[in-house]
C-alpha cells in the first residue's frame, strides 16, 4: 500500500520534468533551424558576391571582343571596297591603253597606205625620214644616258653628331694650327709663370701707368704680358675713396722657334704630341681648344673629326693672319662642340 501510494505522489513530478526536456529540445530545435537558415543566406551571399565580379569581367571581355569583331569587320569592308576601286581604275588604264593601241594601229596603217601611193624617189625621201626621226630619238636617249654616267659623284658632307656649342669651364688643353702644323701651346704653364713674375714688377707700376714685360720660353714659345695701374673706387666708412691697383692688360704668344709642331697628318698618329698628352687626361671633361688661322680650316674639320672618335669635344678660336695668341680678364671663353 505504502509504496503504490509513494508512485502516486511521485507520478506528477516526473510529468513536469519531462514537459521541461521537451520545450528545452524543442527551442534547441528550432535555434538549429534558425543557424541553418542564416548559414544559407550567408553562403548564398557570398557566392552571389563572388559570381557578380565575375559576371562583370565576362562582360567587358564580350564587349572588348565585340569591339574587336567590329573593327575587324570594318576593316575588311574597307579592304574589299579599295581592292574594288582598284579593279576599277586598273580596268579603266587597261581600257584607255587599248585605245591609243588601236590610234597607233590605225596610224600605221594610214602610212602604209600613204607611204604605197608615193613614187620610188618619194617613198625612199619617206623612208629616209623616218630613220632620222628614228635616229635622233635614238641619240637624245644616249645623250641623257651619257650624261647621267658623267655626272661628277655628289660631294660627301660629314656630319659629326656633336652637341650645341658650350661655355668650356673644365679642363682645357690649347694647340695651334698654322702652315699645316699643329703645335702645343702652354697656355696653363705660362699664366702661372706670369703670375709669379707679376709680383715682382708691382712696384714699377708706381712710376709710370702701364708696362710691358717678357716671360720665358716654354716649349718653343715666348709670352709678353702688359700691366697698367688702375684706379678703383671702393666704399668706407667716411664714404667712397679712390684706391689705385695693378690689373692685367693683355697677354700674348710669340714664336721662339720656327716650325713649331709636328704636321698635322701626324697629329692623329700614336706617339704623336698630341695623342701622347690626350692620354693622360680624360675626355668627359677635357676640352681642346685649338687657335686656327685662315689657312688651316680645313686641317681643322680633319682634326675635330679625329678627336670626336677619340671622344674629345673641340673648340675652334679663329684667328687672323699676323694676331698672336692670347688673352685678356674681358677675353671670351671657349664653346666648345
Amino acid at each position: 500500500m505504502r509504496s503504490r501510494a509513494a508512485a502516486q505522489i511521485e507520478a506528477p513530478g516526473q510529468d513536469s520534468f519531462l514537459d521541461v526536456v521537451c520545450n528545452l529540445v524543442g527551442i534547441l530545435i528550432i535555434l538549429v533551424m534558425l543557424v541553418a537558415a542564416q548559414a544559407k543566406g550567408s553562403m548564398m551571399a557570398a557566392a552571389t558576391a563572388e559570381v557578380a565580379p565575375e559576371k562583370d569581367e565576362l562582360a567587358d571581355q564580350a564587349k572588348q571582343a565585340t569591339s574587336a569583331a567590329l573593327a575587324i569587320e570594318t576593316s575588311v569592308h574597307e579592304l574589299q571596297a579599295k581592292i574594288e576601286r582598284e579593279k576599277l581604275e586598273l580596268a579603266a588604264r587597261e581600257q584607255e591603253r587599248n585605245q591609243y593601241q588601236v590610234l597607233v594601229t590605225v596610224a600605221e596603217e594610214k602610212l602604209a597606205e600613204h607611204r604605197q601611193k608615193l613614187t620610188e624617189e618619194e617613198r625612199a625621201r619617206y623612208d629616209l625620214e623616218q630613220q632620222l626621226t628614228h635616229s635622233r630619238g635614238e641619240l637624245a636617249r644616249l645623250d641623257a644616258q651619257r650624261s647621267t654616267l658623267t655626272r661628277p659623284a655628289p660631294i660627301v658632307l660629314e656630319h659629326l653628331p656633336t652637341p650645341m656649342a658650350r661655355t668650356v669651364f673644365g679642363t682645357e688643353i690649347h694647340f695651334r694650327l698654322q702652315g699645316g702644323r699643329l703645335a702645343y701651346v702652354p697656355w696653363d704653364e705660362m699664366i702661372e709663370r706670369m703670375k709669379i713674375d707679376a709680383r715682382d714688377h708691382v712696384a714699377k707700376l708706381r712710376e709710370v701707368p702701364r708696362a710691358e714685360f717678357s716671360l720665358p720660353v716654354i716649349h718653343g714659345f715666348g709670352a709678353r704680358y702688359i700691366l697698367r695701374r688702375a684706379d678703383l673706387l671702393i666704399e668706407t666708412r667716411a664714404g667712397r675713396a679712390t684706391q689705385s691697383g695693378v690689373e692685367l692688360e693683355k697677354i700674348y704668344f710669340v714664336d721662339a722657334e720656327s716650325n713649331l709642331g709636328q704636321p698635322v697628318s701626324q697629329a692623329l698618329e700614336t706617339g704623336s704630341e698630341l695623342r701622347s698628352r690626350l692620354a693622360v687626361m680624360r675626355p668627359e671633361t677635357t676640352t681642346v681648344t685649338i687657335w686656327v688661322y685662315p689657312d688651316g680650316f680645313d686641317d681643322f674639320r680633319a682634326l675635330k673629326a679625329g678627336l670626336f672618335k677619340l671622344g674629345f669635344l673641340t673648340a675652334a678660336r679663329p684667328l687672323p693672319d699676323g694676331q698672336p695668341i692670347g688673352g685678356a680678364p674681358d677675353g671670351s671663353r671657349s664653346a666648345a662642340q
